[in-house]
């Protein structure tokens, strides 16, 4: 089959507008309202996107050229006229929809455009190949069976998380820019270390022949803690070419060909005295991660997570799970903030109100009776908790909240065959995951290490830097009131460099809250040494930490009502209470609280990537209408409630601030309680009789 296509709708629709031939940046862009102090690097004044940054006039846009074909077999790719003098790339396969197969560079975007979309293609059309299993493992504690065998009642359930993304108001973006026998390499990352030593490695050079520079950042949320074929192939072609290459992903190949999420199913059974006291669980995890393994979290991310955290907050004698990563012709699946801990949240705490609503127990008693009493402890699952009070989260969530008062609100409702519902979310989850504990879980492609530098001027002025990279979690701010709480300087007299690999020291990057844990605790242990040094000018102190995992928790609760004609939701309360340990910045977590609430809302309410059967995304735009909100896939313009938030906060031993995360996790209940709506809130429906909302 000889395809030649101009453009594949549905693949490079909604490219940005063109720009005229002369231009070379500047692009429009609206700017939502930030508080908080950004990062001065090396004193510079802050920098702007990507997309905004200035380049030299003889610079080349950059267009890929994408698979219009779920899995497909291409020849050598041929240009059209005009472009006669260009390299052509060589045959291979596509294995999803949206996969680049080839770029085409011109000196505007448009004049790119059109060479991507003048490509002569012979594709060859093939058929699924069967699922493989890229990752596979079990976990048993022993005592199962038993348990199981000697339970009052066993409950069973099956439960879906959606294919979702993370969708950053910024999408990705790279500038690969030739610096004689260097290379820098602006992106919009969070890993800037992790991308120069994988590209080093894939290009075969030395790592020190990079520089990695990140600029501002418009959201992150774990997206852009990966490596892509994007920066790959821009600097593989900026070194053979001499040439400035710039590329700016747009929206629908941010919604096709980035990083999807969760596609999770669990099946779990769990056994229970008759107390109602939970006893021992047996679940099965299977996650569809796309074509391949993504660099560096791998396809056991999300499995391997969701199937750790399941029941995580819950006392229990004894657990098994087995957790698989399986492929599929889909784009690759990667992290997204709270990853795997979402569908597990989900799952368990479905299930738990099932059990709630079979036994004939309050939902609230029935997770006071089965939380963690004390702590420190270690769990069924092998994890050591060793600060909070999980039962105090709850109590503190039912004050906050009112929960009488919305019971009786309630039994008003049903009185008038309304659709009342109230559910509620409780969770722990793993932080700060060092070096010691990804090797004993054998993951090595994560360098698991945070990293500090200060150096003391001759003006006496502190320049900080971080393996940390900003991307909307104030770090600069952090870093500066550290500074002043520890050595008593001014604000204004701090540096904050980050996000450049040749400044900066050696480390992870941002993602699972690093910069509250390893990344702090390295930057504490380097201001004691200057103020041991007496802050003298040319002290200059770096501090590497091999971070030992924590565990924050929190425990939301939601209202909403449903109308039963449209069956769209409208959540009229939300309440979080959180136990994050010590707070850095409390303004900055509570914003990262109701943020992470609206993602909920999100997932739950409105956000699904749905696939068709021959592999086509049938959701690459905003426009599409959600299963259950009214006006839109994302939670813009749709209407979410301004969240009540409060601190329930036990210092963490294990950490000098004693803190155990600075950006809460509140997208990860988000508003899983909203799943209650399909059990015994809704007028005639039970949980045999619903079935759980996708997201």
């Amino acid at each position: 089959m000889r395809v030649l296509p101009a453009r594949v709708r549905g693949h490079r629709g909604g490219a940005p507008a063109r720009r005229p031939a002369g231009h070379r940046g500047g692009a429009l862009r609206e700017h939502l309202p930030v508080h908080r102090l950004p990062p001065n690097r090396g004193g510079r004044a802050p920098l702007p996107y990507l997309a905004d940054l200035e380049v030299p006039t003889d610079a080349l846009e950059v267009a890929f050229v994408r698979s219009p074909f779920a899995h497909a077999a291409f020849g050598p790719i041929g240009v059209a006229a005009g472009f006669s003098d260009w390299p052509r790339p060589v045959a291979g396969r596509a294995r999803y929809a949206g996969e680049p197969v080839a770029l085409c560079w011109a000196p505007t975007r448009a004049e790119a455009e059109d060479a991507a979309d003048g490509a002569e293609i012979e594709w060859e059309p093939l058929q699924p190949e069967p699922a493989e299993t890229l990752f596979d493992r079990t976990f048993d504690s022993e005592g199962v069976d038993e348990a199981l065998a000697g339970a009052a009642r066993v409950f069973e359930g099956e439960f879906a998380a959606a294919r979702q993304t993370p969708l950053p108001l910024e999408a990705r973006g790279v500038i690969a820019w030739p610096r004689g026998e260097r290379l820098e390499l602006w992106t919009s990352t969070q890993v800037p270390h992790v991308v120069r030593d994988h590209v080093a490695g894939q290009l075969g050079i030395s790592a020190d022949l990079i520089r990695v520079l990140v600029p501002e950042v418009g959201g992150g949320f774990g997206l852009k803690a990966h490596v892509f074929a994007e920066e790959l192939a821009l600097a593989a072609a900026a070194r053979a070419t001499g040439r400035v290459l710039r590329w700016v992903e747009d929206r629908t190949e941010n919604l096709l060909a980035s990083a999807h999420a969760h596609d999770t199913r669990v099946r779990l059974r769990l056994g229970v005295d008759a107390a109602g006291r939970f006893l021992a669980m047996d679940a099965d995890v299977v996650a569809d991660v796309g074509a391949y393994s993504v660099h560096p979290f791998t396809a056991s991310l999300e499995p391997a997570t969701c199937a750790q955290t399941l029941f995580a907050p819950y006392a229990l004698q004894a657990m098994r799970w087995r957790a698989r990563a399986l492929t599929s012709h889909r784009c690759p699946v990667g992290a997204y903030r709270g990853v795997g801990m979402d569908a597990a949240v989900h799952a368990t705490e479905r299930l738990v109100d099932e059990v709630a609503f079979e036994l004939g127990v309050d939902p609230l008693e029935l997770r006071l009776r089965n939380a963690h009493p004390s702590v420190p402890v270690t769990t069924a699952a092998g994890r050591a908790l060793d600060s909070g009070d999980y039962p105090r989260l709850l109590r503190e969530l039912a004050a906050r909240a009112g929960y009488d008062d919305l019971l009786r609100e309630r039994a008003a409702a049903r009185a008038q065959d309304r659709w009342y519902g109230i559910g509620i979310g409780f969770f722990n989850e793993h932080s700060g995951t060092g070096r010691s504990d990804y090797r004993r879980r054998g993951v090595t492609t994560i360098p698991g290490l945070d990293a500090a530098r200060i150096q003391v001027t001759g003006e006496g002025r502190l320049v900080i830097s971080t393996s940390a990279a900003e991307a909307g979690q104030a770090h600069a701010a952090t870093y500066r009131r550290l500074a002043v709480r520890e050595l008593g300087v001014r604000e204004e007299d701090v540096e904050v460099v980050e996000g450049d690999t040749d400044l900066a020291p050696f480390g992870s990057g941002t993602f699972a809250s690093r910069g509250a844990v390893g990344v702090t605790e390295a930057l504490v242990r380097c201001l004691r040494a200057v103020a041991a040094a007496d802050i003298a000018p040319g002290t200059d102190v770096v501090e590497t930490i091999d971070a030992t995992q924590v565990y924050p928790s929190g425990a939301h609760l939601a209202v909403a009502e449903v109308d039963p004609v449209s069956l769209v939701a409208r959540v009229t309360r939300y309440v979080a209470i959180e136990d994050v340990g010590t707070i850095l910045v409390p303004e900055g977590a509570d914003a990262q609280v109701r943020g992470g609430v609206a993602m909920g809302i999100g997932n739950v309410l409105l956000e699904e990537l749905v696939y068709s059967d021959a592999g086509q995304l049938r959701t690459a735009s905003l426009l599409r209408r959600g299963p259950w909100g009214p006006s839109g896939q994302w939670p813009t313009r749709w209407p979410t409630p301004s969240a009540r938030t409060g601190r329930s906060s036990h210092a963490c031993p294990t950490h000098p601030q004693g803190s155990s995360r600075r950006c809460p996790g509140a997208d990860i209940p988000g508003c899983r309680p909203l799943a209650s709506l399909g059990l015994g809130d809704i007028p005639g429906h039970g949980p045999k009789k619903s079935t759980p909302p996708r997201g």
